[in-house]
């Protein structure tokens, strides 16, 4: 799930994990695997009819195991050998991708619009949390062109094998992402970023 704010990594884990329990049925016990995908597609059109937002989603999973239950009923649907939270989990994380979509767009949106009243030529739109500098082994960083929607994706990646950092720098801009540039150390990859940010400044000045 691309794109995800801090505050909802953990449920986005928790949801993935969810659909890695249901999916691998299907190689060891197809029957359960079917049932357990037509009470998931059930239950997601609960989830479409009751969350207009991540918290309402949120709230709608109180009920999610209940409604399975009654879905399940309905449609004479055995659930003895399903883990229904499982279940619902994995019904939630279709909706979860739809709403994460608008709210990272809308988040996007209303920083880009208040770095433009501010008279910004750039806005920060990700970085790494500063406690997880130097315990990734990735690191990246999107700044933005308020002008152009300009994107500068640096990163930093660290080799496992040999625990050297490479240094790269992707720019997209409206007629598309030019190639990825790898640099041999942080000086020259910052250098590098720097002379990005005032050329895409001078051409659009």
């Amino acid at each position: 799930m691309p794109g995800i704010p801090e505050e909802y990594r953990a449920l986005a884990a928790r949801l993935t994990a969810a659909e890695g329990q249901i999916f691998p049925l299907v190689m060891v016990d197809p029957e359960r695997y079917q049932r357990a995908v037509t009470l998931i597609g059930l239950l997601s059109q609960y989830f479409t009819e009751r969350a207009a937002s991540l918290s309402e989603l949120a709230q709608a999973r109180v009920d999610a195991v209940a409604m399975a239950r009654d879905l399940a009923s309905r449609q004479a649907l055995v659930t003895s050998d399903l883990d229904l939270d499982v279940v619902a989990d994995a019904a939630m994380s279709q909706r979860f991708r739809s709403l994460l979509v608008l709210e990272v767009r809308d988040q996007a949106d209303a920083r880009l619009e208040d770095a433009r009243r501010a008279g910004l030529a750039w806005v920060v739109m990700s970085e790494p949390d500063a406690a997880s500098l130097g315990m990734s082994p990735h690191h990246e960083w999107i700044d933005v062109h308020i002008a152009t929607r300009t994107e500068l994706v640096r990163t930093i990646t660290m080799d496992l094998d040999t625990g050297s950092p490479s240094f790269s720098i992707t720019v997209s801009g409206p007629d598309g992402a030019q190639p990825t540039v790898m640099y041999p150390d942080r000086q020259e990859w910052l250098r590098a970023a720097e002379s990005v940010r005032e050329t895409v400044e001078a051409e659009n000045g």
